[in-house]
């Protein structure tokens, strides 16, 4: 039950302030029809509750699933094996983005079919797999995301600022 409480909370924190800005425009700058406001409401209430059991799902089936795959794929310890579970990873979730196949059909819209939608589609989850499997090999060898300077140019460098700084002030 306290699970079911904390995705209604997540959800309406993410509901709510579009909801109640909404309501304000109504009633201020850009008023709405009656009942289109009604089924606004009636909608982002719905919404709310497809949200809740969609977020208690995922975090009963998919969030398991993903902590055991990722899991036993660590414990593999084969360089090769994880960057091809990368690839297909990266290309599948990619793929499957609704907001990317809308971008792509505005795209091919817009282009008038001279950028197909497809070929944005599979070309952005071509590079978005590639990403993906850089990432977990720079994980894997270990490379560090901010590399840090030597030490010795780090206190030259505030040597010489230090040294702008107090020459300044005098």
């Amino acid at each position: 039950m306290n699970v079911i409480v904390s995705k209604i909370k997540e959800v309406l924190f993410s509901v709510l302030p579009i909801t109640a800005l909404v309501i304000i425009l109504n009633f201020t700058i850009s008023p709405i029809d009656t009942p289109v406001l009604i089924r606004f409401i009636i909608g982002s209430l719905l919404v709310i509750g497809g949200l809740t059991v969609f977020l208690l799902g995922v975090d009963i089936g998919i969030t398991p699933l993903g902590d055991l795959t990722g899991k036993s794929l660590a414990k593999t310890n084969k360089l090769w094996i994880v960057l091809i579970a990368g690839v297909i990873l990266g290309f599948f979730i990619s793929i499957a983005e609704p907001g990317l196949m809308v971008l792509a059909n505005q795209v091919d819209l817009v282009t008038s079919g001279q950028i197909a939608g497809i070929s944005l589609l599979i070309i952005v989850s071509i590079g978005l797999a590639i990403m993906l499997a850089l990432g977990f090999l720079r994980i894997f060898v270990n490379i560090p995301l901010y590399p840090r300077f030597p030490e010795f140019i780090t206190r030259a460098v505030l040597h010489r600022e230090l040294g702008r700084l107090i020459l300044v002030s005098s």
